[in-house]
């Protein structure tokens, strides 16, 4: 009976983490090319690649996430494109993740924006209006929606949702998983704008050098509070080394391989934690090459329907 439970669970988790892949744009920022995919559901025409344009770069965010777009601290010239005109009606989400920034300095740093030139000025900064270490998500039209204290004086992992309802009528503003602010817009929103930018906006400073974006997604509707909560962990406390049980067996992470404690793995399936099919094989022996992953949290599922997670 436990084992059951235990599988139904571990289920439930997967389809969760499958149904919160952004509709509309989804990077991880993996790699070092200045090309990115862009990994959503339903991308607008066009926007199935995005591109680094200038000096930013990609390099290291955390062990769970891998690489993130790395900020110059330059102007709005160096941004990453993500080939889309801002257009948005209706409800709509925006979730990303931030590290690698000790608001140590009161420069106003723009973090995403659109090209502002005949658009609707949709932008997001830090420092300025909203106090030292605060956020602001604003545009023309819109009351604006700020959090005080995103970042500390010390660097950590940030993680920020933004939510439109366009039934309620207002943007809720989550930080780490935790509602901060409730915004009521005063009518619909409704954005036309120009190029849709991440790093920068307009011609004005972006990220600071050496700030890291990462795991940016852009959803067509208003999320669930289970989705957010989701989101919010998908960097979990797992170590590298964590054994999970199931029944009598169990899997570990060593030297670049995905070891089974008990048998053979046969037919399987890796999923990231999106639910995206990544790797798939059938294995005879206990152990499954992993190194053309790229570091972060999965699933396997193998055997008689056995689903479990691991960390590369």
């Amino acid at each position: 009976m436990k084992n059951k439970i235990y599988l139904l669970l571990l289920m439930a988790s997967f389809s969760v983490a499958k149904s919160q892949t952004p509709e509309l744009l989804y990077y991880k920022f993996e790699g070092t090319a200045s090309n990115v995919p862009n990994l959503a559901t339903s991308p607008p025409a066009g926007t199935q690649i995005g591109e680094i344009v200038g000096n930013l770069t990609l390099g290291s965010n955390t062990t769970c996430l891998g690489n993130g777009l790395v900020g110059s601290g330059s102007t709005g010239t160096n941004y990453f494109n993500t080939k889309w005109n801002l257009a948005l009606s209706g409800s709509w989400t925006i979730h990303l993740k931030f590290n690698n920034y000790a608001s140590s300095n009161t420069t106003v740093y723009y973090l995403l924006g659109d090209a502002i030139t005949g658009g609707n000025s949709f932008r997001m900064f830090t420092n300025g209006a909203p106090g030292t270490g605060g956020l602001r998500l604003t545009a023309n039209g819109m009351s604006n929606v700020d959090i005080p204290g995103v970042f500390s004086t010390t660097s950590s992992l940030v993680d920020l949702i933004f939510v439109y309802d366009s039934s309620l009528q207002n943007i809720k503003a989550y930080l780490n998983g935790v509602l901060k602010t409730t915004v009521a817009q005063s009518s619909p929103l409704v954005f036309n704008g120009a190029l849709f930018k991440l790093g920068a906006y307009a011609t004005n400073t972006g990220m600071k050098a050496g700030m890291t974006m990462d795991e940016f997604g852009l959803f067509n509707r208003a999320i669930t509070d289970i989705e957010i909560a989701s989101l919010n962990n998908f960097c979990s406390s797992l170590s590298t080394n964590e054994v999970n049980k199931s029944e009598n067996s169990k899997i570990a992470v060593k030297n670049g391989n995905l070891i089974l404690g008990k048998g053979n793995f046969g037919k399987y399936s890796i999923y990231d934690f999106t639910g995206r099919e990544i790797l798939a094989g059938d294995e005879s022996s206990n152990s499954i090459n992993i190194n053309s992953l790229q570091k972060g949290v999965y699933i396997i599922k193998y055997g008689e329907n056995i689903s479990t997670r691991f960390k590369y």
